[in-house]
């Protein structure tokens, strides 16, 4: 520390002079644009905890953008009452008026003595001995007499007189439960959060378990055996999905016949939950020219999901029947009510939020638009005009944007002028790209440059092989007697040419 350094009450400030230090990078406090952050009395300059401070007349706020490449800068909080003024937590504060996030979030909550971090019950594993119970504080969930919080935004539909904290990221009120702030499906009355003998958290309501905030409606028949410990340690759970399925078939008589167990066998699992009269399994295409495997029954539609080694898992997509599903082409697939995107055969298909199947159209190369929107790979891309989009190749544009394989390419060119001669080549007035790269004008003579096919092109000097990486030209070829014989074969006046054998020998080399 230099001596005309004075120290605060946290050790990485300091006031020099009128300036407050941050020891981290040693340099003056600086707002979210880098410009020096104003600070009304620096010799006044405290922490009041963690990574709330005050300059006697405002608070300043330590804040980030960014979690694993992170931007750090300060704010000052104009209008709060520095007496009545209590930290919570690391991201929540409040005084007499309102409540406060860290990310400069102002709470109007009309019961500002009522808001708190909300606390649940958790419990611990000791190296030795029963398991503990502990309670621990959200710290992102935050609560006041007529609402809940998540992140400092109020989650819709919570009543917060009633909201308890469970673990796991979920909270619940009177009627519902929610998971990151949102609402999840899930019968209130007979939620329950407890351990696994000495395994993980496990929840689950009478209907089914409930994992990452979703509805687990079919289970392999080793998961449903997973769950065997956890209900045999909670005795007084009765009637729930699991002791359901324990029970055997009822006898077969002449008024009744047997009911059959809701147990279904695909590809070796035994998949329980789903009504066997009803079941197929349909395997259809998804994103990258892949298949997927589906299956259902009258009252869902699930994406399977094959593990290397042990059990598949079902993931609920829909509670339409099975027999609704169809596919759109490109990955899209809907169930008459809801579109969805698979990009690959082991990711989950994601619901499209807000599109109607009925004025949803895919186009190519993953692209697809409903009445106002354009999607690629099923996220809606922002400010483009379905209505002129065009898409020709690996580019895509309209009037304002261009896209090489989803990432925006710059032109000096109005956009009405490009031409796509080959699906990887783009002609934007006298400059040629290969996907994003221009190629170079002093190798390729583009006035005379013409694509003969998917492999071959030539101009006044060469004829090329279209390799891998650009154009390459072929050694000793002429270009004038140049021609395409059949798809992958091209001669001149002297020799032919496979495509095949061009494009392996002009390959990058690998390690």
């Amino acid at each position: 520390m230099t001596a005309s350094r004075q120290p605060t009450n946290h050790p990485s400030y300091f006031i020099e002079g009128d300036t407050v230090i941050w020891s981290h990078n040693d340099r003056p406090l600086w707002a979210k644009d880098g410009s020096p952050l104003p600070i009304a009395h620096p010799q006044a300059f405290r922490c009041i905890d963690g990574r709330w401070f005050t300059d006697g007349e405002h608070v300043i706020v330590q804040a980030q953008q960014g979690s694993a490449a992170v931007w750090y800068y300060f704010y000052r909080i104009e209008n709060a009452d520095i007496a009545t003024f209590e930290v919570l937590n690391e991201r929540y504060a409040r005084d007499a008026r309102q409540a406060y996030f860290i990310t400069g979030k102002t709470i109007r909550t009309r019961s500002p003595q009522a808001f708190r971090p909300l606390v649940y019950q958790d419990w611990r594993w000791p190296e030795n001995g029963p398991l503990e119970p502990v309670t621990c504080m959200h710290d992102y969930y935050a609560v006041d007499a007529e609402s809940a919080y998540f992140n400092g935004k109020r989650v819709i539909g919570a009543d917060g007189a009633t909201v308890v904290g469970l673990p796991g990221n979920y909270i619940a009120d009177a009627g519902h439960a929610y998971y990151f702030g949102q609402r999840i499906e899930a019968d209130r009355a007979s939620l329950v959060v407890a351990p696994s003998g000495d395994g993980p958290l496990r929840m689950t309501d009478k209907i089914g378990p409930i994992e990452d905030g979703q509805r687990m409606t079919a289970l392999d028949h080793r998961q449903v055996e997973h769950w065997r410990e956890f209900f045999t340690a909670l005795p007084a759970l009765q009637d729930y999905w699991w002791h359901r399925l324990q029970a055997p078939a009822a006898p077969a008589t002449p008024a009744t016949p047997a009911t059959p167990a809701q147990e279904v066998e695909y590809g070796g699992h035994r998949l329980t939950g789903l009504d066997p009269a009803t079941f197929a399994a349909r395997e259809m295409p998804v994103g990258h020219g892949l298949m997927g495997v589906f299956c259902g029954d009258a009252h869902g539609i699930h994406w399977l999901h094959w593990y290397a080694d042990g059990p598949c898992e079902l993931t609920l997509l829909s509670s339409r029947p099975i027999s609704s599903l169809e596919t759109l082409g490109d990955g899209y697939l809907s169930d008459g009510v809801t579109v969805f995107y698979a990009p690959n055969h082991y990711q989950t298909p994601q619901a499209l939020r807000k599109v109607d199947p009925a004025g949803f159209t895919v186009l190519q190369g993953s692209w697809a638009r409903d009445a106002s929107r354009a999607f690629h790979r099923g996220k809606a891309k922002k400010g483009v005009n379905p209505d002129a989009l065009r898409i020709a190749g690996c580019y895509a544009w309209d009037d304002a944007q261009l896209f090489c394989d989803d990432k925006p390419l710059k032109v000096a060119v109005p956009h009405d002028t490009l031409q796509v001669p080959h699906p990887g080549f783009l002609l934007a007035g006298d400059q040629l790209f290969f996907g994003r790269r221009p190629v170079s004008a002093k190798r390729v003579h583009l006035p005379t440059l013409e694509f003969l096919d998917a492999d071959f092109a030539r101009d006044r000097k060469h004829a090329y092989i279209i390799g891998y990486v650009n154009l390459v030209a072929i050694d000793g070829a002429d270009p004038a007697s140049f021609r395409v014989l059949e798809n992958g074969r091209a001669a001149d006046a002297v020799r032919e040419y496979d495509a095949a054998a061009l494009k392996e020998a002009s390959a990058p080399a690998t390690d």
